[in-house]
């Protein structure tokens, strides 16, 4: 077993000869079907590129607070100032989107490779 090629065990062939056997698989009714893991990669993206607009959005918005001054008397005077909240919440946001897209491609691309195998045996 050891001398053996692992991929001969397993049924895989070389990549000069997937393309052959793809073709022969399709004309067989074999066709591997990957629409839900396209789709999947879809929304993987669509969730990334939502959370990082998100994110820009949190620190232009929530990191920033402003309060009256209280040293003027006869008028309101607004001062800005810094909320680490906010910057807590942005670096939140950002971390959350990046495994949320994350995990999805994971489970995307092992449906893929599954679905591959399962098509070989």
């Amino acid at each position: 077993m050891a001398e053996e090629n692992i991929n001969e065990v397993l049924g895989i062939e070389d990549s000069s000869t997937d393309s052959i056997n793809s073709s022969a698989s399709e004309e067989n009714g074999k066709s591997i079907d990957n629409v839900a893991e396209n789709t999947l990669t879809t929304i993987a993206g669509i969730v990334l590129w939502v959370g990082i607009i998100g994110t820009i959005f949190c620190l232009f918005t929530l990191t920033t607070t402003k309060v009256v001054d209280p040293t003027y008397e006869y008028s309101i005077h607004y001062d800005t100032i810094f909320n680490p909240a906010g910057l807590a919440i942005s670096i939140g946001v950002l971390i959350s989107t990046l495994t949320t897209w994350a995990l999805l491609k994971v489970i995307a691309n092992i449906s893929k490779t599954l679905k591959e195998i399962n098509s070989k045996i």
